[in-house]
């Protein structure tokens, strides 16, 4: 049993506008920490001003062991492991990394719930920093909206990607999603 503890990444829910603290204060027990952030102006009374909030809110992601992960339980502020009834969910290393590949335009994003998203045309980027990405479009009046999913959560990002940035898939045949 000497052999290294298998550590995969999970989603941990936590208290309103605690992410930042949480993975601070696991990022400095060693645990490795992914919070996603965007880009987003906010209103004072007196001004305005861009700020960086997390693309999920209330979540963190963790890489952790089972033991670490009953630790990162006993955190303040941490809720409880993501779970789809009795089973945890696991974020696979291909989800975080589409994460970190869209940190590259925190400007453009929002998270929404995946059933709140409209369905629309399924396309790949073609252009750009997520070059290669598919997705699904909403239409919008300047700009299309490609919704990337994060299944182990049951979330969606949407991302807002000029239309010229898009193509439909090689051997799709359906018609477009745009009204008649």
């Amino acid at each position: 049993m000497g052999g290294p503890a298998h550590r995969t990444w999970r989603a941990f829910t936590v208290r309103a506008r605690s992410e930042k603290r949480v993975a601070d204060r696991l990022s400095a027990a060693g645990i490795e920490t992914f919070l996603p952030l965007r880009r987003a102006l906010r209103q004072w009374s007196d001004r305005k001003k861009w700020v960086e909030v997390p693309l999920f809110s209330g979540y963190v992601f963790a890489r952790v062991d089972e033991r670490e992960r009953l630790g990162v339980l006993e955190t303040e502020a941490v809720g409880k492991t993501v779970s789809f009834g009795d089973t945890l969910a696991e974020v696979p290393e291909q989800e975080i990394e589409i994460l970190r590949t869209l940190m590259s335009v925190p400007d453009r994003l929002e998270a929404v719930a995946r059933d709140a998203f409209p369905v629309g045309a399924e396309v790949i980027l073609t252009n750009g920093p997520l070059k290669g990405v598919r997705g699904h479009v909403t239409d919008h009046p300047r700009d299309a909206y490609l919704s990337v999913e994060v299944p182990s959560i049951r979330q969606s990002i949407r991302v807002q990607v000029p239309t010229d940035w898009t193509m439909r898939p090689p051997g799709d045949t359906s018609p477009a999603a745009s009204p008649s």
